[in-house]
């Protein structure tokens, strides 16, 4: 018998850095990694004056977001289906074996030159994500401890977002220093062999719901999930923890696209996104570690009001690096205060039995969101917006999510108590 397939339950955790946890932690660290490298690198090649600039027109770095977002969308509603079927940890193994012949791939079209190579594998590494997602956020409670979610959310991002700084920072200069980007590729591999590594180090878990029926259209699915959180703080969660995502496409999606009209380098481009990310880390580490065992909802309001008056400040002063980094770095630290209590809330109030069913739902509304926003920045483009203007676009989003938490304050409060 397949050893992975040998299964037992993990008894409730006594402390947060079990093996399971530090086994889930690294492969996640290699993956996100690896992600990045690739997008950074396409949102670089795809813009003025690069590689493949003239081939996804002006809105290009738009197209690269919405190819990262649409896979999750096709493929999120089976992943979340596995997720309960079978053992996540064997889930996150077969993750991690598929990414070693993606990358050969990716290596080959980076080689040749050749953008739809590079760009097929781009799609295949967003398709074995949208695998990797529900049964990673669904085994955080049971590698982690049910009162240690907040920590262990805030850990997982702290370190991935380090993780993402230095591959976003790294994939900028890996593509000026090797032959259009080969360099990325060549990095791409000792990461999904560590990644693969991280993997086997957590423990056997059990299926949640081995007897499941198979839904082979997971799209009602979705909508049916969705509607069984009405009710309760778990709805008002995900519609926000989903729509702050349709915010930051647009912010990510943009920032490359000011390197020509800011005078910049592929390099200064590269550290634009670093900040961001590197503010999202920091933020997510210093809320978790404030939440301690317990969910703070009371940080979201204050995090979107920060989101707020940064979009705000980006789409109004005039652009120069230095402005741009602080303001996005602050930015970034606003999210983390946001996105943590979220995060947390979808582990803390899904049942058991459906959790990676519900956790793949609220990431397939925040993916159709993601996707939405990459369509809709290619559309504001297309009409002649100033990509600066697309700032004021974010800032308005948030004013939105502001009032809306701040006439119904009470939206997000729960009792642990009625949770299991």
């Amino acid at each position: 018998m397949d050893p992975m397939s040998q299964q037992r339950r993990v008894a409730e955790p006594t402390r947060l850095w079990t093996r399971g946890f530090t086994g889930l932690m690294i492969s996640q660290i290699a993956g996100a990694m690896n992600d990045n490298l690739l997008k950074g690198a396409l949102l670089i090649l795809v813009v003025a004056p690069n590689l493949w600039e003239d081939v996804l027109g002006p809105a290009s770095t738009g197209w690269v977001s919405f190819a990262l977002t649409f896979p999750f969308i096709v493929f999120l509603g089976y992943a979340g289906q596995l997720a309960d079927r079978c053992s996540k940890r064997t889930m996150v193994v077969w993750v991690r074996l598929f990414e070693l012949p993606i990358v050969l791939l990716i290596v080959v079209g980076l080689w040749l030159d050749s953008f739809p190579l590079t760009f097929a594998g781009f799609l295949l590494i967003a398709t074995q994500s949208a695998f990797f997602n529900p049964a990673k956020y669904g085994m955080i409670r049971e590698v982690a401890g049910t009162h240690r979610l907040s920590n262990a959310n805030g850990l997982i991002v702290l370190f991935t977002m380090v993780a993402i700084i230095g591959a976003t920072g790294a994939s900028g200069f890996l593509v000026d220093g090797g032959k259009n980007g080969l360099l990325v590729g060549l990095v791409m591999i000792p990461g999904a062999f560590i990644g693969l590594l991280g993997a086997l180090l957590i423990p056997a878990l059990d299926p949640a719901d081995i007897e499941r029926r198979w839904e082979w259209n997971p799209f009602g699915r979705y909508w049916a999930d969705l509607s069984a959180m009405r009710g309760g703080p778990l709805y008002p969660a995900v519609w926000a923890w989903s729509f702050f995502y349709f915010i930051s496409i647009l912010v990510i999606t943009v920032i490359p696209q000011l390197q020509d009209q800011m005078g910049g380098t592929t390099q200064d481009t590269s550290l634009m996104l670093g900040a961001i990310t590197l503010g999202v880390g920091i933020g997510c580490g210093v809320a978790g570690w404030c939440s301690g065992r317990s969910i703070r909802v009371g940080m979201v309001p204050w995090g979107i009001a920060g989101l707020f008056v940064s979009w705000l400040l980006l789409g109004l002063l005039p652009l120069d690096f230095i402005t741009m980094v602080i303001v996005l770095l602050g930015g970034g630290v606003s999210a983390g205060f946001f996105i943590i209590p979220l995060q947390a809330m979808q582990q803390r109030l899904s049942p058991p039995q459906k959790r990676g069913r519900y956790i793949a739902s609220a990431n397939a509304l925040c993916y159709v969101l993601m996707s939405l926003a990459a369509l809709v920045f290619i559309g504001l483009i297309h009409l002649g917006m100033e990509p600066q203007h697309v700032f004021l676009v974010c800032s308005g989003c948030s004013l939105i999510m502001l009032v809306a938490f701040l006439a119904r304050p009470g939206a997000l409060r729960f009792d642990e108590a009625d949770y299991i």
